[in-house]
């Protein structure tokens, strides 16, 4: 797994600042009592040293995800997002388009520790992928698996918002032409959570 350098700092501040959290606080009431919808907002980065040669890096990835509490703090939750690039083929220059849409179901144990609320997480994917070019469209679905973890901020617990910070890396494949695809990668962003 290569994790670019750029993104270590903001993953080691989620991390701190989980740890801190779970060392220096008392356990209190469950941060989600039943469930949450989540509108979230993250950059994407895929470990493909191919797609790195004819699309820009990073990108804006928007999605939402829903969430159900199953057994103490323990929460199941499905993402669905969408990702899009455009870019150029490396030797004739013509115009390139990635589509992806990600859909991930996992669970994740959420720290209870009043205002910041750690937890970590993993699951399956699917990814539905679509690459569309003069020299052909290429159109494939691949499943998965990832690692997340994160932090949710509750302001009060008269109000039903939180806000959230998350990191995921995901490993799925594809195949094209006998030749394996990494359309996985890392994840960073926000949310936003209405809970319930």
């Amino acid at each position: 797994m290569a994790i670019k350098k750029d993104h270590c700092a903001w993953i080691l501040g989620i991390l701190a600042i989980s740890f801190l959290s779970v060392f220096s606080s008392a356990a209190t009431e469950k941060a989600i009592r039943q469930g949450s919808v989540e509108l979230l907002l993250g950059t994407y980065d895929m470990n493909e040293p191919r797609f790195d040669a004819v699309y820009p890096p990073g990108g804006i990835m928007p999605g939402l995800a829903i969430s159900i509490t199953i057994v103490s703090d323990f929460n199941l939750y499905l993402e669905a997002k969408y990702y899009s690039r455009q870019g150029e083929l490396t030797f004739s220059k013509e115009k390139t388009e990635l589509y992806m849409i990600p859909v991930s179901l996992g669970v994740r144990y959420i720290f209870p520790l009043g205002m910041f609320n750690p937890y970590l997480g993993a699951g399956a994917d699917y990814y539905f992928f679509n690459e569309d070019n003069p020299i052909g469209t290429f159109l494939s679905s691949s499943p998965g698996y990832h690692l997340s973890g994160g932090i949710f901020f509750r302001f009060s617990q008269n109000v039903p918002l939180m806000l959230s910070l998350k990191a995921k890396y995901t490993w799925a494949q594809t195949t094209n032409d006998d030749i394996q695809v990494q359309l996985g990668g890392l994840e960073y962003g926000a949310g936003l959570a209405f809970v319930f």
